[in-house]
């Protein structure tokens, strides 16, 4: 009998602990704690506003041609938000249906007037450049100098409609 009213005043005492709540369990849920979300950085590398590249230009013996290009990383008032790396590539090539005017020689500069590149004739002009992360929208200008070294005992062979050279460039922008 003992056992049983032991039994009893336990589940009486569990009972009336459970009713008067302190054996509840309580909850509380803390809706909206923390919240955050990613959005894309602006990536911009555009043709800048300096293009002087012209097609069909001609050229004679000793005389020399320069065009300008630039590329820059903004576009009105986006700026690109990352670093990036410039890769570029400029090829030197026949016209179409033409031969190469052998006795060019393609040399790059860029804004400070350094070379960054040559080629004679014909081939790939490949140089890196970049733009540093800075609030403020940043242009690169290049200049390219197409120049006929003359050489009279050679020249005439490349006279005429059959010959022509085209400068194409390409560039790459690259995140760092």
């Amino acid at each position: 009998m003992k056992k049983t009213l032991g039994i009893f005043t336990f589940i009486l005492l569990l009972t009336v602990s459970v009713t008067a709540g302190t054996l509840a369990i309580y909850t509380t849920n803390l809706d909206d704690l923390a919240e955050a979300s990613v959005v894309a950085k602006e990536f911009v590398l555009t043709k800048g506003g300096t293009d002087t590249f012209t097609k069909n230009v001609k050229i004679a013996p000793g005389e020399k041609i320069e065009w300008q290009f630039s590329v820059k990383n903004f576009e009105g008032s986006i700026v690109s938000e990352t670093a990036m790396d410039l890769d570029f590539n400029v090829g030197v090539v026949a016209v179409d249906g033409k031969d190469v005017i052998n006795p060019l020689v393609i040399t790059i500069k860029n804004s400070d007037g350094d070379i960054v590149g040559t080629a004679a004739s014909n081939g790939t002009i490949l140089f890196d450049d970049e733009f540093a992360l800075t609030a403020d929208g940043q242009e690169k200008i290049y200049t390219v100098s197409v120049n006929w070294t003359s050489n009279d005992e050679v020249d005439i062979n490349y006279a005429g409609k059959d010959y022509g050279t085209a400068v194409n460039v390409f560039v790459t922008g690259v995140q760092k």
